[in-house]
């Protein structure tokens, strides 16, 4: 049997290699392993990215075998199994450079030093409401719309003080409901503001909020429980898209228009276009949210690609 592998260090080849997978692996190996491989005159670790490949005009002889599997966890999710490749397909960009998106530095170095990855040992969350939401009649209104929409991605155009942060209030609760995991995106220069805040006063400290600052280490805890699916709330900024979310049902962009969702470093990228796949590989429901839309989303939402809903009355108590 042969797998398709990519090394996390910078590889002479941009797609994958191709590594012989000896008998007494076979019967384990998945994709979404990280394994070691012998590359060049070093071991490395590499992800598993396809297996039981097929040999097309290429030397048996010259293949080189898979040493190990490390940890034996698959740190992919079904969803980001497809959604790696299609990333560095998309964007032209080495199929490496894409992997190293979807892994804590600080996880990759406990799999190369063979530390145990526990996931029972992390957060435990108790999610209780601090307080209930009352939505105005038109906020009730934008809501409805949202959620018997026909199209699952939904453009939200709102006016200043209407209090549209209410509303991604009451959709997480849906999810939290059913045990639904839902990422809120929100730009990294407010990550701070009022809507991670107003969030914050109804779900406590079971909120997961991340940005630049989070420690390394931390970033590794957090992985884990999002994996676990113990983490039901996750507000982050892009980055947030590439951890491995098992039980993801929404995901809500917070002024999509914002440039800080368009990464300036290799690999480059654009969060909306991310954000679409995901909706599409999960098949969950997508809110793009700005009070002033970006052409791409209106345009969009003229080609009924998006469902235009608004919500441009200042917030009243009914």
């Amino acid at each position: 049997m042969y797998c398709l592998v990519t090394p996390f260090s910078k590889s002479f080849d941009e797609i994958w290699l191709i590594y012989y997978v000896p008998d007494f692996l076979s019967w384990e190996l998945k994709i979404g392993n990280i394994v070691e491989i012998p590359y060049g005159k070093t071991i490395e670790i590499a992800l598993v990215i396809n297996i039981n490949v097929s040999l097309w005009n290429i030397d048996e002889s010259k293949i080189k075998s898979i040493i190990n599997i490390k940890n034996n966890n698959r740190f992919l999710t079904q969803y980001q199994i497809k959604l790696l490749p299609w990333l560095a397909d998309y964007y032209i960009t080495p199929i490496h450079n894409v992997a190293n998106l979807f892994f804590p530095r600080n996880l990759l170095d406990k799999i190369k030093k063979d530390k145990v990855i526990d996931y029972e040992t992390k957060s435990d969350y108790n999610y209780v409401y601090n307080q209930n939401i009352e939505l105005s009649i038109d906020q009730q209104n934008t809501y409805d719309s949202i959620i018997n929409s026909d199209n699952k991605k939904v453009l939200l155009y709102w006016i200043t003080w209407s209090w549209k942060t209410e509303i991604y209030i009451k959709l997480i609760k849906d999810q939290l409901n059913n045990n639904k995991q839902t990422l809120l995106l929100i730009p990294e220069i407010i990550l701070s503001n009022q809507v991670s805040n107003k969030i914050k006063e109804v779900f406590w400290d079971n909120v997961l909020i991340i940005n630049s600052t989070v420690s390394a280490a931390k970033r590794t805890w957090y992985w884990m429980d999002i994996y676990t699916g113990k983490a039901k709330i996750i507000i982050w900024t892009r980055s947030a898209l590439f951890y491995p979310y098992n039980n993801l049902w929404s995901i809500i962009v917070d002024e999509e228009h914002d440039n800080s969702y368009i990464s300036d470093q290799a690999p480059r990228f654009h969060s909306l276009d991310i954000v679409n796949k995901i909706s599409d590989l999960l098949n969950i429901p997508l809110l793009l949210a700005s009070w002033t839309p970006s052409v791409t989303s209106m345009f969009k939402s003229v080609k009924w690609e998006y469902k235009q809903v608004s919500l441009l009355k200042k917030y009243t108590r009914n």
